[in-house]
């Protein structure tokens, strides 16, 4: 009986353990910090790939580039908490050339508020059994490529 406790209690605690989120990818940091004021757009995009953010910009507004990545840990039914934090921010002048950058951090999460943690990506919103039923018959189950019509 006792090991019977000690085998439910391990579980329990293995249960309730430490769970880390990651939204976002940072470049290597070697590439983030070779690009340095006065670099062309060109060159941010080739080392670095597409920003996480662009702003397109308008009248009166800058045009610039958002490369964050940000890394949250909860436990068992508590709210994640943001564990790491990392943006840097490329503002680009009127000839596409690096104007300012900014590296923050997680001491500075308060400069950096982001509207929502989901893209809403559109489409036809489906309850479940709309889901079922159109997927209905769309599964092969006999093993076979499912490309090979017969």
């Amino acid at each position: 009986m006792f090991k019977k406790l000690i085998f439910i209690f391990c579980f329990a605690l293995t249960a309730c353990g430490l769970e880390t989120y990651q939204s976002g990818d940072l470049p290597a940091i070697k590439r983030l910090e070779s690009i340095k004021k006065g670099d062309s757009k060109e060159k941010v995009e080739r080392l670095l790939g597409s920003p996480n953010y662009a702003s397109i910009p308008s009248e009166g507004t800058e045009d610039l580039y958002i490369y964050a990545q940000t890394k949250k840990s909860s436990r068992i039914f508590f709210n994640p908490s943001i564990t790491e934090q990392d943006v840097y921010v490329f503002v680009f002048d009127e000839n596409q050339n690096i104007k300012r950058t900014a590296h923050l951090d997680i001491n500075d999460i308060q400069k950096v508020s982001f509207e929502s943690e989901i893209t809403d990506i559109g489409g036809e919103k489906l309850s479940v059994w709309e889901q079922l039923a159109d997927n209905f018959g769309k599964y092969n189950a006999g093993g076979q490529d499912s490309s090979v019509r017969r």
